[in-house]
């Protein structure tokens, strides 16, 4: 053999040797650059947090409120002051509408009509507040 065609040969296989390591270089990034999507578990002390996060935005109050109604919308005796807060807070949100207050009050009363006066108490109580907020 020639000695240029070794040295052709031998650098040949350098640039293939370079090439296959900068593909495995690329794929083991683009793997690592899309994490599969967290799941994120819902509770009620997370959705609480939301509503009483003065950051969140309309659409999380919308997602929590819509969620702690489905998911945690039984209120007993033990829990009661734990609901009066949170409808309160509610009220009392920057980002919030009177949609959001609304659904959160109706549903809750639907699903505890026991407890139908102590909602609408707080209700009164966080609307009191914001009148006060905004004035």
């Amino acid at each position: 053999m020639d000695t240029t065609t070794l040295i052709l040969t031998m650098i040949a296989l350098l640039f293939l040797l370079v090439a296959l390591v900068s593909v495995y270089v690329w794929i083991g990034r683009s793997a690592k650059a899309s994490p599969d999507a967290v799941e994120v578990i819902e509770t009620f002390d997370t959705l609480s947090f939301v509503i009483k996060n003065a950051g969140s935005s309309s659409a999380q109050l919308r997602h929590a409120s819509t969620r702690i109604v489905e998911n945690f919308g039984r209120i007993d005796s033990r829990n009661v002051n734990a609901y009066r807060e949170l409808v309160q807070k509610l009220c009392t949100h920057r980002h919030v509408d009177s949609k959001i207050i609304l659904n959160f009050e109706k549903g809750l009363r639907q699903i505890n009509p026991n407890f139908a006066h102590e909602i609408e108490e707080a209700l009164a109580l966080g609307l009191a507040a914001r009148d006060k907020m905004g004035t």
